[in-house]
């Protein structure tokens, strides 16, 4: 059980009902480029996880979305999946036609990884909500680009996500 007034002050979480202790790593992509990392990097890097006595981790969001194998991999060493959207960063757009690709994206990751049991959240973005303070355009019209940000993680990202897996 949480601490009373300690809400957003520290992660906390809990599996099937049961309180539990998050050690793991943020995991960055294990090559520049996507078929770079074979099924023999990822088996080492997971089997190193649990050797290290890791129980979760994570997908950075600046990176790239992992393949299967990956987390079949983690569903047969008990590792838990913090489950990044691949938006790190940045400032991104509110057009329909973006908010229609996040859309389609977003339904297709969840459709594909949500049976995993590895996967322990879905994480919107990385660095983005403080990213707001980081560019000109964005200090200059900070109501403009939180609009943009809401219109994006909050309802779209956050709406898909929820229907799907709630």
């Amino acid at each position: 059980e949480p601490i009373a007034g300690s809400e957003g002050l520290s992660f906390y979480f809990e599996v099937n009902g049961v309180p539990m202790f998050a050690k793991g790593a943020n995991l960055i992509p294990l090559g520049v480029f996507y078929n770079e990392a074979t099924n023999e990097d990822i088996d080492w890097l997971l089997t190193s996880s649990v050797e290290a006595n890791m129980n979760m981790v994570r997908v950075w969001g600046g990176g790239y979305y992992q393949p299967d194998a990956f987390y079949d991999l983690a569903d047969e060493k008990g590792l838990l999946i913090w489950s990044e959207f691949m938006f790190a960063c940045a400032l991104y757009p509110r057009s329909t036609d973006f908010l229609d690709l996040v859309e389609a994206e977003v339904i297709q990751q969840v459709r594909r990884l949500q049976s995993h049991p590895c996967i322990a959240l879905w994480g919107g973005n990385n660095e983005n909500e403080i990213a707001l303070t980081w560019f000109k355009q964005s200090t200059e019209s900070r109501d403009l680009y939180v609009v943009d940000y809401v219109e994006l993680y909050i309802n779209t990202l956050h709406r898909v996500v929820s229907s799907l897996d709630p």
